[in-house]
């Protein structure tokens, strides 16, 4: 077949490549003329190693940037735990200083809760709404108990708090409290039943007049045991134109008490008593319409209703 349409005619020889000369020509004439021949092949090659050389050039600027500012933000992250981790140990150590203080702050509260509860002392007892609200607040912000709606001090708020407190003079207080809580009636004087009150009656030997009664009256058999009704120091015991066989006590604290138209005395003048122990004998002696046990309460030398301050429950 080929020789059918002749011999094969040879492909033409390729273009030459195009080059290009560039002259470096000194600007003041002088000097040799620096000559760079080059082709558009080689152009392209320069060109396209002098682009990625400048892409990396950037890409290390931006990664440079970047790390810098992860370094930066680490060195804050840093200073800022650092900072916080002093915070807290400091705010530990005054925590740790006030540890003691507020143990005693709840030692005190608990000891006057019981005396309220008990309603030892006049004037003392449970305390109304508004009272008992304000002062479970300052509990509460004190002692951190976590009751909802409560507001937890801050340490320097608490530190500033306790400081304020005399100790000392709560813990004199407290000792004052509880030997008047112990001076005041913690048992009945004698078995029996109350036959007359505290306050104003008629007079037993004249019907017609109204006569305040200074005590209690319980009537009781013949030659039971009165007791003392609290700790204390005889200070009377003899005859009284209108009590008749009394024994008196002083309990301290402002606190004494008087049992009177007993038929025997069993304790002299200076003798100590303790609570319980029997200090003489029911009778009818004095101004007295049959065998009963008067029984006086005085506070501060005023004579004050026993009953609010006598165990409940009755003799």
């Amino acid at each position: 077949m080929s020789e059918a349409y002749g011999p094969a005619v040879p492909d033409p020889p390729p273009a030459p490549e195009r080059r290009y000369t560039l002259l470096l020509v000194p600007e003041d004439g002088h000097g040799a003329v620096v000559e760079h021949r080059f082709s558009v092949r080689q152009a392209r090659i320069a060109a396209t190693a002098a682009g990625g050389f400048i892409a990396l050039l950037v890409l290390a600027a931006v990664v440079q940037v970047a790390t810098l500012s992860r370094v930066l933000g680490h060195d804050e992250v840093v200073a800022e735990n650092l900072a916080l981790k002093a915070e807290l140990e400091s705010t530990n150590s005054k925590l740790a200083d006030l540890e003691p203080l507020v143990e005693r702050v709840r030692a005190y509260d608990e000891q006057l809760r019981g005396m309220a509860a008990r309603g030892a002392l006049p004037g003392f007892g449970p305390l109304d709404e508004e009272s008992m609200a304000a002062r479970d607040q300052w509990i509460r912000g004190v002692v951190g108990d976590g009751a909802a709606g409560s507001r937890t001090l801050t340490s320097e708020e608490l530190f500033a708090e306790l400081q304020q407190i005399d100790f000392d003079a709560l813990d004199q207080n407290l000792q004052t409290l509880e030997q008047a809580s112990e001076a005041m009636p913690q048992l009945w004087p004698v078995e029996g039943v109350i036959t007359s009150g505290f306050g104003w009656r008629h007079d037993p030997f004249a019907r017609t007049h109204w006569k305040f009664h200074g005590g209690l009256d319980i009537g009781a058999e013949y030659g039971s045991p009165i007791l003392a009704t609290g700790a204390g120091v005889v200070t009377f015991s003899g005859w009284d134109s209108g009590h008749g066989q009394m024994v008196e006590v002083d309990h301290g604290g402002g606190i004494a008490t008087r049992y009177c138209h007993a038929s025997q005395l069993l304790v002299r003048q200076g003798d100590e008593v303790l609570a319980g122990e029997t200090v003489a004998l029911v009778g009818s002696t004095g101004m007295s319409t049959g065998p009963h046990l008067h029984y006086e309460l005085f506070i501060d030398g005023e004579k004050v209703d026993p009953y609010p301050y006598l165990p409940a429950g009755g003799p």
